[in-house]
């Protein structure tokens, strides 16, 4: 392995150990399955699936936090369909340096993006989540 793999590899668990500390104190009370982590730098594109949608974006280290811009339209022959009658929509936000934000979609998915300190590097995961429904004491 080469240093420079190497070196991506630790950022990476690194990343992945800070998002899940980060997200402790947002996901409780919920149940989900997480995909594996993408880590991104400022200006680097993003692509991926949402269920039956697909999202493209960046973000750029601004104000803070990470500002990120999302597209988000159909994807497969879903995409297709929706050339004819439809368009993407786009997401703006910012999400603060040592901070999570999460967007959910109708069809289950949710992703959650973590903006390091110092909005150095941007991680994202897709979250299947799963229905959950507190027991009502009567």
């Amino acid at each position: 392995m080469s240093l420079s793999s190497f070196s991506k590899s630790l950022l990476a668990a690194g990343a992945l150990a800070v998002t899940g500390v980060a997200g402790l104190g947002t996901t409780a009370g919920s149940a989900g399955e997480f995909s594996s982590a993408t880590v991104v730098k400022p200006k680097a594109g993003l692509s991926f699936p949402i269920g039956s949608k697909h999202a493209v974006g960046y973000f750029l280290a601004e104000r803070g936090g990470c500002d990120l811009t999302l597209l988000v339209g159909e994807s497969g022959d879903a995409a297709s369909d929706a050339v004819k009658g439809g368009t993407a929509s786009r997401f703006s936000t910012l999400v603060a340096a040592g901070r999570t934000a999460r967007i959910d979609t109708a069809d289950g998915p949710s992703v959650e993006f973590f903006c390091s300190t110092g909005a150095s590097f941007l991680t994202t995961r897709v979250i299947d989540r799963v229905a959950y429904s507190p027991q009502v004491i009567r």
